[in-house]
């Protein structure tokens, strides 16, 4: 079978979090899978088929691999650890192939680290060049506004094209930049939503007759359902829920791909939806043992109580449902009683 991705790395870290994290990121890497993502999030590719979309993508997208000093030129050289950039005056064709870094560092404000970070270049005449990073979000509300976090996104990607894709006060070469952010666990309101933030123009006094150039940066959130969701969402949040689905088996997310989306499943691919489903089983289970361990905070209590729900709907007993989470039935009632009253309300 053709090894088209890079996608199921080795991993040698032992934290389940951080490994589950490197997972999302490598799926989201896949190039197949980011054309999806630019076809139903950017205005330049939507008319255009998955297939001719992959080939714009500039060499493979990288992940938290290099980083990008925004006051200094890049380091073209085909050394390691090399950003591989193109200057601005290149010689080289549209479809010269170049790199992004995926960390952002300016002395004194520590590093920031992009998910996945790649250039496109769009198949019409002018062969116009778009910087692209993807973010994965586990939750909805992590603490701050995801969407106050894109924008800083994309004003850093914009400010560190300065002697990388423009030099002195050539502004107009400054390339569009699009920061997507996938967030998964999303609330009902939100579920399979697509969203864009972006520039415009408002004429407050008189109309300026001139087209200006303002269009160079677009946040995009894109929500994540259940299948419980009242709206079922388009055929990007079908594949990205099938991707990151805790639920469905390897085997069969492999089936959905190749039957609905026409994806051929390759070896890193396979090894990556293992990895993460395995690891998202494992996560789950040692939240839950903490939880219960320490009184329970608040995420775990949800998670749990949400696998209650589950195994209860499946009319399994409170003492099958205790031995399965492997507690015993008097810290299990409060919870069981609590979904079984939740569930006599519906």
């Amino acid at each position: 079978m053709q090894q088209k991705t890079h996608i199921a790395n080795v991993l040698e870290r032992n934290n389940y979090k951080d490994r589950y994290d490197t997972q999302a990121k490598q799926i989201l890497s896949d190039k197949t899978v980011l054309s999806w993502i630019l076809k139903y999030t950017t205005s330049e590719f939507k008319d255009y088929p998955i297939e001719l979309i992959r080939t714009c993508i500039e060499g493979e997208p990288e992940v938290g691999t290099h980083r990008v000093f925004p006051s200094l030129a890049p380091d073209t050289s085909k050394e390691p650890g090399s950003s591989g950039l193109i200057p601005q005056n290149s010689k080289a064709s549209p479809e010269a192939i170049t790199g992004l870094d995926t960390v952002d560092k300016v002395p004194g404000e520590g590093e920031i680290t992009y998910d996945v970070r790649f250039t496109v270049l769009t198949p019409t005449t002018e062969r116009i060049k778009l910087i692209i990073n993807v973010e994965s979000q586990k939750k909805f509300n992590p603490g701050y506004d995801i969407v106050t976090r894109g924008i800083f996104y994309c004003t850093r990607m914009v400010a560190a094209q300065k002697e990388t894709e423009f030099t002195g006060s050539d502004y107009d070469s400054i390339k569009k930049v699009y920061s997507i952010w996938i967030s998964m666990e999303n609330p009902p309101y939100a579920q399979h939503t697509i969203t864009s933030y972006r520039m415009s123009k408002h004429p407050l006094y008189g109309s300026l007759p001139k087209k200006k150039r303002y269009d160079l940066l677009e946040l995009v959130l894109v929500c994540l359902g259940t299948s419980e969701a009242e709206n079922k969402g388009n055929e990007l949040h079908g594949l990205l829920d099938t991707l990151f689905s805790p639920e469905l088996a390897p085997q069969e997310k492999e089936a959905i791909l190749y039957n609905d989306y026409h994806i051929e499943t390759t070896v890193e691919m396979e090894g990556g939806l293992r990895e993460m489903c395995n690891l998202s089983d494992l996560i789950e289970e040692r939240g839950i043992e903490k939880g219960i361990a320490q009184g329970i905070e608040q995420g775990d209590r949800l998670r749990l109580l949400s696998l209650i729900q589950k195994k209860l709907v499946k009319g399994k007993s409170l003492e099958q449902i205790a031995d399965e989470l492997e507690e015993t039935v008097e810290n299990i009632l409060p919870l069981y009683e609590q979904v079984q009253q939740e569930l006599n309300q519906q």
